[in-house]
């Protein structure tokens, strides 16, 4: 019995028993705190994905008409909802995965909150905060009775640096060959949705453009691509589609192309003719119109001169015309061989009623600056691609304005555009840069006609 009193066997493993009990609960509270950090993660992404939703739609409703009628509380909700967090009684949100009722103890709130500035900067904010407040267990021996968790994002609606200069309305920009690009202060930016949307082919290109951006995506040169902003949530605004149906009613809806529009052809023998409503003779449209090689360069008088059938502008031959706008009317097509140069600025002031039809009048004020206006064609299928090639020349001041065609520059064409008098902008259904086609806006000022790209960004 005095051998077992003396006994020391066992002394080890009970003050490891006695040792372990802290231990235990040290690794219980650690495990709750982990469970802590668990919710805290997702409710960040919850606050995240609400802050973008209620800015996208903040951006969607400030680019009216907005296809989505709810309202940036209810959009930065429903996707606060979609990743489990929603005020009490709130849970039917689509796609919502919220309980319709959450433990005992367990509360939820979702706030969304569209800002005027944020960290002392104005702009465009929303701020969406999401918390669970829940019991706590283990922690309660350090007096902790419920456990706060909480997170807060904040999204802006921001604009690119440069305003497009350059803007596709439903297909793709297209850069193919060795194309110059000389486009610092403005952008180029593509309403197609497609993940080609902007495309580079060859590796030859120079680029020097303010920004690059799309709805949709973005292939080839990684060098190009990698700095473009893809799949932004709205597509940039057309400035001129009160034009689009501007014609039908001088040309019909469906008219067989090319369609004179009931003009009659006007006098070309000594070039081409402005129109004019008060002068039956000259209410005319110059149809098939060629110009004529190694000849003097022929200088318009500022007007509107109506294009139908095709223009060719011939190897070496010349039009300049300040304060001139074009109107290719439905099928008409622009032929410029190698060695043409073509010299337009649009007018500074709107055109007069008098070198309108009776049908365009009310839109004078949009013809203001432009030089070129290709009259969309329904089906937009059926329209006849505008291709400006060889060796031509193009110094445009003013816009080019071709809703249904696409645009082609190949070959060793330079496109010149602005100058001290403005910047010229190219919208059209599709756009292409092709061979060694120079694009050159150098003079083009910091704000077009066209507005800027928008885009979604989370900022906290």
């Amino acid at each position: 019995m005095r051998s077992l009193l003396r006994s020391r066997r066992g002394s080890v493993a009970f003050a490891t028993v006695v040792a372990l009990i802290p231990l235990i609960g040290v690794v219980a509270l650690g495990g709750e705190a982990g469970s802590w950090y668990v919710t805290r993660q997702h409710a960040q992404n919850a606050a995240d994905a609400a802050a973008v939703s209620g800015a996208m739609q903040q951006l969607c409703i400030s680019n009216a008409p907005c296809a989505v009628t709810q309202t940036v509380d209810y959009r930065g909700k429903q996707s606060a909802a979609q990743n489990a967090f929603c005020n009490a009684g709130a849970t039917s949100y689509p796609g919502s995965v919220c309980s319709a009722s959450l433990p005992t103890g367990v509360a939820q709130t979702v706030t969304i909150t569209p800002l005027g500035s944020w960290n002392g900067t104005p702009g465009n904010f929303v701020q969406a905060t999401v918390s669970q407040q829940q019991p706590a267990y283990l922690a309660q021996v350090v007096g902790l009775t419920t456990v706060n968790i909480g997170a807060t994002a904040v999204a802006q609606v921001k604009s690119v640096t440069y305003p497009p200069c350059v803007l596709s309305l439903t297909g793709s920009i297209s850069f193919q060959g060795s194309p110059n690009i000389n486009a610092p202060n403005c952008g180029m930016a593509s309403n197609d949705k497609a993940a080609d949307a902007i495309n580079f082919t060859g590796g030859g290109m120079s680029m020097n453009l303010g920004s690059l951006s799309t709805v949709g995506g973005c292939t080839g040169a990684a060098t190009f691509c990698n700095t473009a902003l893809k799949y932004l949530p709205a597509p940039t605004k057309n400035p001129f589609s009160d034009l689009d149906g501007a014609l039908t009613t001088l040309c019909g809806a469906n008219p067989t192309l090319p369609t004179k529009c009931g003009l009659p052809p006007c006098d070309t023998k000594s070039g081409l003719v402005a129109y004019n409503a008060t002068v039956t003779a000259l209410k005319c449209t110059n149809d098939g119109y060629k110009t004529k090689g190694n000849t003097p360069p022929q200088t318009l008088s500022p007007g509107v001169y109506f294009i139908s059938g095709t223009l060719t502008m011939t190897a070496q031959s010349e039009i300049d015309g300040p304060g001139v706008t074009f109107i290719l009317l439905p099928g008409a097509q622009f032929d410029m061989k190698g060695g043409a140069f073509l010299n337009i600025s649009g007018p500074a002031t709107a055109p007069s009623t008098s070198s309108l039809p009776a049908s365009l009048q009310s839109y004078a004020s949009l013809f203001q600056y432009m030089s070129m206006y290709v009259a969309p064609v329904t089906p937009a299928t059926s329209a006849p691609p505008m291709i400006f090639g060889g060796n031509s020349n193009i110094n445009l001041t003013g816009n080019i304005y071709a809703p249904t065609a696409a645009v082609t520059f190949q070959g060793n064409p330079t496109i010149a555009v602005g100058g001290a008098g403005g910047c010229g902008q190219l919208i059209a259904a599709s756009i292409a840069f092709n061979g060694n086609a120079t694009f050159d806006t150098t003079g083009c000022p910091s704000q077009t006609k066209i507005p800027k790209s928008q885009y979604v960004q989370l900022v906290q």
